[in-house]
């Protein structure tokens, strides 16, 4: 059983659209359908933001003692 929608689209979008159909001899809704399929079968996914710090974790493999005495060496904020 097919239903009818409705449904607004971006004008360039429904452009594409218009000119795919023609150029597949293929209906308009034979398009939207095949595409709202394909998307409901592998969503896109969606992964949050990465941090910095998170991303980078494990980049460098190196021993506490190296970056103890690296971070005692550097000035930090508060030292002029």
């Amino acid at each position: 059983m097919k239903r009818k929608v409705s449904t607004v689209l971006d004008e360039a979008l429904f452009r594409r659209v218009k000119i795919e159909s023609a150029r597949q001899g293929r209906q308009i809704s034979e398009l939207v359908s095949e595409a709202l399929e394909a998307y409901l079968r592998e969503p896109p996914r969606r992964e949050a933001p990465r941090s910095i710090a998170r991303s980078s974790f494990g980049a460098m493999k190196a021993p506490k003692s190296l970056v103890r005495s690296i971070l005692e060496d550097e000035d930090g904020p508060f030292d002029t």
